[in-house]
């Protein structure tokens, strides 16, 4: 869809509304967590950090505009916990889901985008399928885990920004 310029004035691009919320099968409270691929091709991996247990952490924080194509929260271990994802653009919480206890290394939710998997001998690869969610402003994603630890967590994206 291209711009109209009339009489010298300048164009000027559709506003995008804020988008409320991002539902699918991770957003609802308690949600069982997908065995996931070992190796996903084309995401950013974002390690949590130190994280005291049941508190959000800030895993990537924009702020600017940008298009988020895909996110999804991983564990990096089998030790048994809860796992949270929260996602706020332009300062609306737009996904914010806790997942049940679960103890596998290939768990995880996905709150942007999705993949599909194949396997490549003994590994399991994930292909990437994106998303445009829209932001002006900002991009906030934060992670919990049930339990206080280290890098066990992690996020991974992609995304365009301004």
């Amino acid at each position: 869809m291209g711009l109209v310029q009339e009489a010298g004035i300048p164009a000027r691009p559709p506003v995008v509304p804020p988008l409320a919320a991002i539902v699918n099968t991770f957003s609802a409270t308690n949600c069982t967590l997908q065995e996931l691929p070992t190796s996903f091709v084309g995401a950013k991996k974002i390690l949590s950090g130190a994280l005291t247990a049941g508190t959000l952490a800030t895993v990537l924080s924009l702020t600017t505009g940008g298009v988020l194509k895909f996110l999804m929260a991983h564990m990096e271990d089998g030790t048994s916990r809860t796992l949270r994802l929260r996602l706020t653009l332009d300062g609306v919480v737009v996904f914010d889901s806790t997942s049940v206890a679960t103890a596998s290394p290939v768990m995880g939710m996905m709150a942007v985008g999705s993949c599909s998997v194949h396997t490549a001998g003994f590994q399991s690869i994930g292909s990437l399928v994106y998303d445009a969610i829209p932001f002006q402003k900002s991009c906030l994603v934060e992670m919990a885990s049930s339990l206080s630890e280290t890098d066990k967590i992690s996020a991974l994206v992609v995304y365009d920004s301004k």
